[in-house]
């Protein structure tokens, strides 16, 4: 009995110091990734500060950001890339914020009730009356109507045009009321110049007597990307991108006297891990693609600003997008883990996540596919040109009560899992920036029953 006792007891202190060996090994390989607890800190408390006005778009907090961002560039020694649409750090663009939206519809002697009548316009002031038809069209949409082809001939006219609903489009008529609802933000001011639009539901075919007028708040809002490079060396022309958005909703209703958003986890914590990526990489200098630090200026209304980005770069020459949101918390899968949304669009995640077992690191696939994270971040414009662009987070969507509040702040991170989790990204990342790895191309999102177009196809054929 005592030899089975001394024999279970030396299996024993055998499987712990094996244990630790093992600890010891994953351990020495994270400590060596220079990414420093402190530094991390210092630049997300400063990003998530009352200071930075939540990083609005509407009130200067997010060119308070972008100044910032811009001067960690510099202290890095990133250089700028050299395109036309490019000034030193800053890719500025143009873009127009279309607010309250308002009007009325009379026809003969009665005024429509709003509900039953979409605004669809990018000018301050617009009045129709009958006395002009040859200015304003009359378009029918009947239940047996091909919608989208008629959309489209009505908006390839160029005209003005009033459209008349069937009553038996109720169900189109309302999930299209629902994207002018809120505030819209174009990128491209060219959105000006498009005709105007009033949908109304209605078992009319024709209208003989109207009078409808259209008022709204056209303003002009300066934006900013903030893109840093490594230039490569036998690779210089294959791009590996770095990115995240560093803009947020700014100030809101007031919450016990706080009204500022200061998006710690969303998503300063996101901008963080590329400032810390950036210099990681630029200390190590073995980098044989050209890396690009791209933090987007305007994601939370619209995603301008990566479309904006993947217009005016050629998509070919982009081998991988990460794209960092939210990393702040721990996973659902448990700490030392994050998940990639579009995990199997491409063989990127599971290349990463093979690298990631050596450091005792979980990436999985993204747990949320019924909210389409795939299609709302600053990895799609580009994932839908077919690079493999995909973002890395670990927000537990489902039941994060901090979102986009007020008490989204420095209380509610995770320091030393976030910094882990960075430190994931750039160890697994190591083939791909020095060109040992090509992942493949993304091809089947347009086979993808989520992707907002079959989605948008699916609402009109319902």
């Amino acid at each position: 009995m005592k030899r089975n006792i001394f024999i279970l007891l030396a299996l024993l202190t055998a499987n712990i110091a094996f244990a630790q060996k093992v600890d010891t090994a994953y351990k020495k390989i994270t400590n060596s990734i220079n990414i420093k607890e402190g530094e991390v800190h210092q630049i997300i408390s400063t990003l998530a500060a009352d200071s930075m006005l939540g990083r609005g778009l509407f009130n200067r907090g997010a060119e308070i950001a972008a100044n910032f961002i811009e001067k960690e560039y510099k202290q890095i020694g990133l250089e700028p890339l050299k395109l036309p649409s490019i000034k030193g750090f800053r890719q500025g663009f143009s873009s127009v914020r279309v607010q309250s939206l308002k009007g009325t519809v009379k026809v003969g002697d009665s005024i429509i009730d709003n509900k039953k009548v979409i605004y669809v316009s990018d000018k301050a002031d617009v009045h129709w009356q009958n006395t002009d038809p040859e200015k304003t069209k009359i378009e029918y949409l009947g239940a047996k109507d091909d919608i989208l082809k008629r959309l489209k001939e009505i908006e390839s006219s160029k005209k003005d045009a009033i459209i008349l609903v069937d009553e038996q489009l109720g169900f189109f008529f309302n999930n299209y009321k629902a994207r002018f609802r809120g505030d819209r933000f174009e990128s491209d001011t060219a959105a000006l110049a498009k005709a105007s639009y009033v949908f109304i539901l209605t078992n009319q075919k024709e209208l003989p007597k109207y009078d409808i007028s259209i008022k709204s708040n056209v303003n002009h809002v300066p934006l900013s990307n903030i893109i840093g490079m490594i230039p490569g060396t036998s690779k210089k022309d294959e791009y590996v991108i770095f990115s995240a958005h560093y803009d947020n909703v700014g100030t809101i209703a007031p919450n016990k006297g706080d009204s500022i958003a200061n998006g710690a986890d969303e998503n300063a914590s996101g901008v963080t891990a590329v400032l810390a990526l950036a210099k990681y990489f630029k200390e190590k200098g073995d980098n044989e693609r050209t890396l690009l630090f791209v933090n987007y200026g305007a994601e939370t209304n619209n995603a301008a600003s990566s479309k904006f980005f993947a217009k005016n770069i050629d998509a070919n020459q982009v081998v991988a997008v990460i794209n960092v949101d939210a990393i702040g918390k721990m996973s659902k899968f448990g700490p030392r883990s994050a998940f990639i949304t579009g995990y199997d669009k491409s063989d990127l995640g599971s290349h990463l996540t093979e690298a990631a077992n050596h450091i005792k690191f979980k990436f999985k696939a993204d747990p949320y596919k019924d909210k389409t994270l795939f299609y709302q971040a600053g990895n799609t414009a580009l994932g839908m040109m077919g690079v493999p662009a995909h973002t890395f987070s670990t927000i537990q969507i489902d039941i994060d009560r901090y979102f986009n509040s007020v008490r989204d702040d420095m209380n509610t991170i995770e320091l030393e899992n976030m910094v882990e989790t960075i430190k994931a990204i750039a160890y697994t990342t190591d083939d791909l920036v020095k060109g040992k790895f090509t992942p493949v191309r993304i091809s089947n999102y347009k086979d993808d029953p989520s992707s907002p177009k079959n989605l948008r196809r699916a609402q009109v054929n319902r």
